[in-house]
């Protein structure tokens, strides 16, 4: 239950996970202020997870417990707030008296029973409110205050839709998953591995009809915002309103009334990124994962959860099926998968008689230079070609390079100065839509100098390509298309993304410009051509999974392409080209990549085959974080063969927003020692001064 409880001199919010017989508290225990009104805040299942959420992820149960709840929920523990929006309404009042004079008959003639809204009501037909007043007095009228939904899919039209025939595969996936169903399924998550456009969202559909079919309800995660309009109106025009929608770029109001139709059962299905992983569904019977290997189900912030391990904790605690699904599999889930924890679901071919399309990988090495010089080359001479034969056939394009901004290393030529942050240790990246240059850690900006100034000079360089260059350089060569983009900088409004994605799907955009938003799980029939201009610009990254993730994103941008009738072509443009993962990723074999790379896995001593932690420590001086992590490496223990403890180091980017940051590495096979001892370590050692120490379990990278 929420409540309010005094601390001190205020009142704060918490969370009742439980309830004691007694208290061994010595003093004068002050009783609980309020208790919100309804039912509990979260399910018995919920309140489970976020107490094993606190032990697993070494976190505050309070701050786990926030975690859960919208902020639209959060501040509702004073029984005068329940958070709900209220209007006035007026009606007739059946069997009232005959009205005294001719105006209130008229506007009895315009109210019905059921009411209008009073503020409507007066401006359309010219009544003033103290009119209102007094038939309210005399018994003619009614004025009622009404919740007011506010409803987050009003003012759009989603047609109904039915069910698919399925094929082979998908009746096969489709019959494990609802053999996983409670109350006597298999306790097994499934792992739905079906390659790009094989039809996993139209198996997941038919999963959650049988789940409501029982009686239950359902959660469906997909990792990105930019994804949630496509997948909420496949749901909502499959199953109407039961559908809730749960995501941060929703206003307060609409997740407050979206989480409480969840609590309330008015609606049984949620849909959302990481977060609506905590929606309140009654009887939950089923949790899909969609791209289950996507990074973005990562909280980057305490607790650093990951929305796809607490999924199958959930769906053990509520004794409900987990499905997770994706082309590229994490190596976690395959791992599992193989091993028999996971039961395997393998979909190797295309939902419809379209093959899968034809990828050429381009050396850049080798290309003339278009849209920029020498290395800076953007687009090769076989790309252009292909976008111009698309161009003439009026089918679209779209271009992949996970970099925003115009150029992302600004320096002098003759000192060889590099303009970077002040407050973070990191380049700053030159913007031209507004013509300076901004850091994308802390979000500060300044105007690029007139001259440098260290030595004096004008004229800086602009180095690297980021998509406001690509977008500029692909409407010189391409100046009769329509061209748009997609990036953190140009959907910063409330359903921005959907009005960029429904202009493409509409066909009043040739060519879509776009980092990682659209890479992944977007289904236009008219793309024919997917085109990725730097296909190994995560592999100079310090990360051993970046192979994974390069991998992962060559295959997921390549599945963009030839979905509807026409056959579909990717150009994939790198300078390393013989790297496996290129390789293997543009030849789609996804079962000889994850053989390779879980082999090298292995032999390092990384996951899947170990528990990662990294725990950082951040303050504002540099030597005294340094040395506090020094001393948080002594108390784990160095040395000790159960565990690899790593040196204190800087982190990837040392400072950030003011803070210098230092962290330390563990890796092990048993879990629970690794949680033992940097239990022990944070027991033991309080961080002095303004040192910050945050523990990452299972961190990514």
């Amino acid at each position: 239950s929420r409540v309010r409880v005094p601390l001190g001199r205020r009142e704060a919010d918490g969370t009742v996970a439980a309830l004691a017989a007694k208290s061994d508290f010595a003093g004068r225990l002050r009783p609980v202020s309020s208790v919100a009104p309804g039912p509990p805040a979260l399910t018995p299942a919920l309140v489970r997870l976020g107490l094993w959420m606190a032990d697993y992820y070494l976190a505050p149960p309070g701050l786990c417990f926030r975690t859960m709840l919208p902020p639209g929920i959060r501040g509702t523990a004073d029984p005068g707030r329940d958070g709900f929006a209220r209007e006035r309404f007026v009606r007739r009042v059946r069997g009232a008296p005959e009205p005294e004079t001719a105006r209130q008959k008229e506007i009895l003639s315009r109210l019905g029973e059921e009411g209008e809204l009073l503020s409507g009501f007066l401006r359309a037909w010219g009544v003033s409110p103290e009119t209102v007043r007094k038939m309210a007095a005399a018994g003619l009228v009614a004025i009622e205050e009404r919740v007011r939904r506010r409803d987050p899919l009003a003012g759009r039209r989603i047609a109904p839709s039915s069910p698919l025939e399925l094929n082979a595969d998908q009746r096969a996936a489709l019959g494990k998953i609802v053999a996983a169903l409670p109350p006597d399924g298999d306790p097994r998550p499934v792992l739905l591995h079906g390659v790009t456009a094989s039809g996993k969202t139209e198996v997941y559909l038919q999963a959650i009809a049988e789940t409501l079919r029982l009686g239950y309800g359902a959660i469906v995660l997909v990792p990105e915002i930019s994804l949630t309009p496509q997948t909420i109106r496949r749901f909502v025009s499959r199953f109407g309103g039961v559908v809730a929608v749960l995501h941060s770029r929703l206003g307060r109001g609409e997740r407050h009334d979206e989480w409480r139709r969840l609590r309330s059962g008015e609606a049984r299905v949620a849909v959302g990124p990481r977060s609506a992983l905590f929606a309140p569904v009654e009887k939950l019977g089923l949790v899909v994962v969609d791209e289950e290997h996507e990074p973005s189900y990562k909280q980057d912030e305490t607790p650093r959860y990951h929305a796809r391990d607490v999924a199958a904790v959930l769906a053990r605690f509520a004794g409900c099926a987990a499905v997770f699904g994706s082309a590229t599999p994490s190596l976690e889930s395959w791992r599992n998968a193989r091993s028999g924890k996971y039961a395997l679901c393998s979909m190797p071919r295309r939902a419809t008689a379209f093959q899968l399309p034809s990828t050429t990988v381009v050396d850049m090495r080798a290309e003339p230079a278009r849209g920029g010089a020498g290395p800076g080359a953007i687009f090769s001479e076989t790309l252009v070609q292909a976008i111009r034969r698309r161009l003439e056939c009026g089918e679209q394009t779209m271009l992949f390079l996970n970099r925003r901004g115009w150029a992302p290393r600004v320096g002098c030529p003759a000192c060889g100065r590099e303009e970077t942050c002040d407050n973070c240790s990191v380049a700053m990246t030159y913007h031209r839509d507004d013509g300076v240059l901004r850091c994308h850690v802390c979000g500060a900006w300044r105007p690029v100098p007139a001259r440098c100034p260290d030595c004096g000079e004008e004229g800086y360089r602009l180095a690297g390509v980021g998509t406001q260059r690509v977008e500029t350089a692909a409407r010189a060569l391409f100046p009769r298309a329509k061209i748009d983009r997609m990036d953190l900088d140009v959907t910063t409004r409330k359903r921005s993304h959907e009005e960029i994605l429904a202009a493409f799907r509409a066909g009043k955009t040739d060519i879509l410009v776009g980092t990682q938003m659209i890479a992944k799980g977007l289904d236009f029939p008219n793309v024919t051509l997917a085109g990725i201009l730097n296909a190994d610009s995560g592999l100079a990254i310090p990360d051993f999974r970046a192979a994974e993730r390069t991998f992962q994103l060559v295959a997921q941008m390549a599945g963009r392409a030839g979905r509807g009738g026409r056959p579909g072509d990717v150009i994939v443009q790198t300078r390393s080209p013989g790297v496996p993962a290129i390789r293997l990723a543009a030849a789609g074999d996804y079962a000889a990549f994850a053989e390779a790379e879980m082999r090298e896995r292995e032999e390092l001593f990384y996951p899947p085959f170990t528990r990662f932690c990294i725990v950082t420590f951040r303050g504002t001086v540099r030597e005294a974080v340094e040395a506090y992590a020094a001393r948080f490496a002594d108390a784990v223990g160095r040395g000790d063969p159960r565990w690899i403890l790593g040196d204190p180091v800087p982190a990837a980017v040392e400072r950030a927003n003011g803070a210098w940051r230092f962290q330390i590495t563990l890796r092990g096979e048993d879990s629970r020692l690794l949680h033992e001892r940097l239990r022990a370590a944070f027991a033991v050692l309080t961080p002095p001064g303004d040192i910050v120490a945050a523990a990452d379990v299972d961190a990514l990278c």
